[in-house]
C-alpha cells in the first residue's frame, strides 16, 4: 500500500526530530540535513540492489531506508563527540554507513539464509535490526575512548522526546508489513509491551543497585532498550514473550550502562554497547523461544547458529568500514595541536 510508505516516511521524520531533541547536537540543522541525505542515499542504493538480487521487496527496503534518517542522528552525534566542530567526520561516517554498510547488511543475510536448505537456517529480523541497529552501534564502538560531552540531560527534556520516538517507532514498525492484516495487531502489541517491559526491567535494576537516578529518566532509557530489542521479532514474538524480551533487554541495558568498568567511555560508545546488548537479546529471542524452530521447542542448538553468525558478521561489517572515518577524526584532532605552536609565535 503506497499510503503505508507515506506513513513510514512521516514516522521516521518524527523519530529524527525526537532524537535531535534528545541529543541536542550543536548544529541541529546540519543533523537534519545529514538525516535527509542518509535516507536518500540508503534508498538509492538498497532499492536497486534489492530489485536485482530479489532479497526483499521494494516497499520493505524503501520503508527500511527511511529509518536511516534517525540512525544518522546517532552516528553524527558520535562523530561530533569525537571530533567537535569537524563536520566532515560526521558526513564521512554517515554516508559510508548509509551507502555501503546498510545496503549490504539489508540484502546479504536474507540471500545467504535463503541458500541454506536446513530448517534451522532462519534468523527472524522483521524490523531490519541487523542493518539499522547492529551495524550502526558497532560503527560507534571505536569512539569508546572519546571524552564525554559533559551534557547532562534532565529527565523531562529526555523522557518526552523518548516517548515521541517510541510512538513513532510503533507506527513505523507496523508500516513495514506493507498491508494491514492479521499480523498488524501483534506488531502493535509487541511494540508497546516490550518497551514497557524494558522500562520495568531498568527500574528494577536501579532499585536493586540503589542507583540515584530519576525514575522517569530510567524508565525512558529502559523503554528505548525494550524498543530496540523487539525490532527483530516484533512480528513473530507473541505475548507474553514480547514482554519478557523487553524486561530482559531493559535489565541488561541498565547493567551495561551502570557498569563501573564501562563508565570511562564517552557517551556515544557507552550507548553503542547498550544498543548492541539490547539488540542481541531481541535478535536471539526467536531462535530460543520460536514456536517452530526455537531451541525451547526443538531442543536443537543449531537453531542458534544462524542468528549468532549473522549478528557477528553485521557487527564486524559496521566496525571495519567505520575505521576510515575514525582515522579522519583522529587526524582532525591532531591538526590543531600541530599548528598551535606556529600560530602562537610572534615576530621578534
Amino acid at each position: 500500500m503506497p499510503e503505508l510508505l507515506l506513513v513510514s516516511a512521516l514516522a521516521c521524520a518524527i523519530m529524527t526530530a525526537g532524537l535531535v531533541r534528545m541529543l541536542r547536537p550543536p548544529r541541529r540543522s546540519a543533523a537534519v540535513v545529514r538525516a535527509l541525505a542518509a535516507a536518500a542515499v540508503a534508498a538509492a542504493v538498497v532499492v536497486p540492489l534489492g530489485a536485482v538480487t530479489g532479497a526483499e521487496t521494494t516497499s520493505y527496503l524503501l520503508a527500511s531506508a527511511f529509518a536511516a534518517g534517525p540512525v544518522s542522528v546517532l552516528l553524527g552525534g558520535a562523530a561530533q563527540e569525537v571530533a567537535p566542530g569537524r563536520g566532515g567526520v560526521a558526513w564521512a561516517l554517515v554516508l559510508t554507513w548509509a551507502g555501503i554498510v546498510f545496503p549490504v547488511a539489508s540484502v546479504v543475510p536474507p540471500l545467504v539464509l535463503a541458500g541454506c536448505d536446513a530448517s534451522e537456517c532462519r534468523a527472524e529480523d522483521f524490523g531490519g535490526a541487523l542493518a539499522l541497529l547492529v551495524t550502526s552501534a558497532a560503527a560507534v564502538l571505536p569512539a569508546w575512548r572519546a571524552p564525554s560531552s559533559g551534557v547532562r540531560e534532565g529527565w523531562a527534556r529526555f523522557a518526552l522526546p523518548a516517548l515521541v520516538v517510541w510512538l513513532a517507532a510503533v507506527v513505523w514498525l507496523a508500516s513495514l508489513e506493507g498491508v494491514i492484516d492479521a499480523y498488524t495487531p501483534r506488531i502493535l502489541l509487541a511494540a508497546v509491551v516490550a518497551p514497557a517491559g524494558g522500562a520495568a526491567g531498568w527500574l528494577l535494576v536501579d532499585l536493586l543497585k540503589g542507583t540515584p537516578r530519576h525514575p522517569v529518566r530510567s524508565a525512558a532509557d529502559g523503554a528505548l532498550a525494550g524498543l530496540v530489542a523487539i525490532v527483530p521479532g516484533v512480528a513473530g514474538i507473541s505475548f507474553p514473550w514480547s514482554l519478557v524480551v523487553g524486561v530482559l533487554a531493559g535489565a541488561a541495558a541498565a547493567v551495561v550502562y551502570g557498569s563501573r568498568r564501562l563508565s570511562s567511555g564517552g557517551r556515544a560508545g557507552h550507548w553503542a554497547l547498550v544498543v548492541l546488548a539490547s539488540t542481541a537479546i531481541g535478535y536471539l529471542a526467536p531462535a530460543i523461544t520460536g514456536d517452530t524452530i526455537g531451541f525451547v521447542f526443538t531442543g536443537r542448538i543449531a537453531a542458534l547458529l544462524p542468528p549468532v553468525a549473522a549478528f557477528a558478521s553485521a557487527a564486524a561489517l559496521g566496525l571495519v568500514l567505520s575505521v576510515p572515518s575514525w582515522l579522519l577524526a583522529r587526524d582532525a584532532r591532531r591538526a590543531p595541536d600541530a599548528t598551535a605552536p606556529r600560530n602562537e609565535k610572534t615576530p621578534g
